[in-house]
């Protein structure tokens, strides 16, 4: 089946970027490919049509970055990961630190923009601190989220 293959592909590459961007290095690469599994049956946190709250699995929605966006969501996450500074554990996830300069800035907002569409379940947070602090990017999430970024993106 073609269209499995295409569809594994993506996932592969969708994952190896994320584990690129939070480890720098692709060592654990088959410990991410896990991360297409979903951990919960929970909804995705939108309003159906009869008022109701659901959440999505926590399961990256491989479709949600197309083909055309995947290269450039691609350089970013390797770009992203030879910047990062540090990484601080939350409550509720992973604060990220970056360097200062605007097209740093500029990359992490743009990164966003494609991280929501593949992995809905996660809070993205851009804090750039005042008088020229550090600039960090939040992943966080509701109960579980936290579990699913250590494991499967391999932050220690």
């Amino acid at each position: 089946m073609p269209k499995r293959k295409t569809l594994r592909a993506l996932m592969t590459v969708s994952l190896l970027s994320l584990n690129l961007f939070t480890t720098g290095s692709i060592a654990n690469l088959q410990d991410t490919v896990g991360a297409t599994t979903p951990k919960s049956q929970d909804k995705n946190m939108t309003k159906t049509k009869d008022g109701a709250t659901r959440e999505s699995p926590f399961a990256c929605n491989v479709a949600g970055i197309s083909a055309e966006q995947r290269p450039r969501y691609m350089a970013l996450a390797k770009k992203l990961a030879t910047t990062k500074q540090e990484v601080r554990e939350l409550a509720d996830g992973y604060a990220i630190r970056f360097s200062v300069e605007a097209s740093t800035i500029q990359d992490l907002a743009e990164f966003i923009t494609y991280e929501r569409l593949c992995c809905p379940f996660f809070d993205l947070e851009l804090v750039v601190e005042r008088e020229g602090g550090p600039v960090w990017l939040r992943l966080r999430g509701r109960e579980g989220v936290k579990e699913f970024i250590r494991t499967e993106f391999g932050i220690r």
